[in-house]
């Protein structure tokens, strides 16, 4: 994500936060969020099941996600789903 200095002028600081700057693995969560919501539990599987996405742990692409959640461009949907642990897990959607 593209970022200004702090010695940088308000024009430059605003010029860094419009930017949005979307990785290979990024693309291929909203691609996969475009398909239905999901957990992050279903995301990390289907994602490793992709044979075109780049390699990701599964931290990574929850953190990819929580990024993609910063950015606007996916969202809780409010809903929730059981997970084989018995915990709730939001469910995520494209923006």
């Amino acid at each position: 994500m593209p970022h200004a200095r702090v010695t940088d002028p308000s024009t430059s600081h605003a010029a860094a936060q419009s930017v949005q700057s979307i990785t290979e693995t990024q693309q291929a969560i909203l691609q996969l969020l475009t398909l239905h919501p999901m957990t992050d539990q279903e995301l990390v599987r289907w994602y490793q099941n992709q044979l075109i996405a780049p390699r990701a742990s599964e931290s990574g692409i929850r953190s990819r996600r929580a990024e993609l959640v910063e950015q606007g461009l996916v969202k809780d949907t409010g809903a929730r789903k059981k997970l084989e642990s018995g915990r709730s897990a939001v469910v995520w959607s494209r923006a």
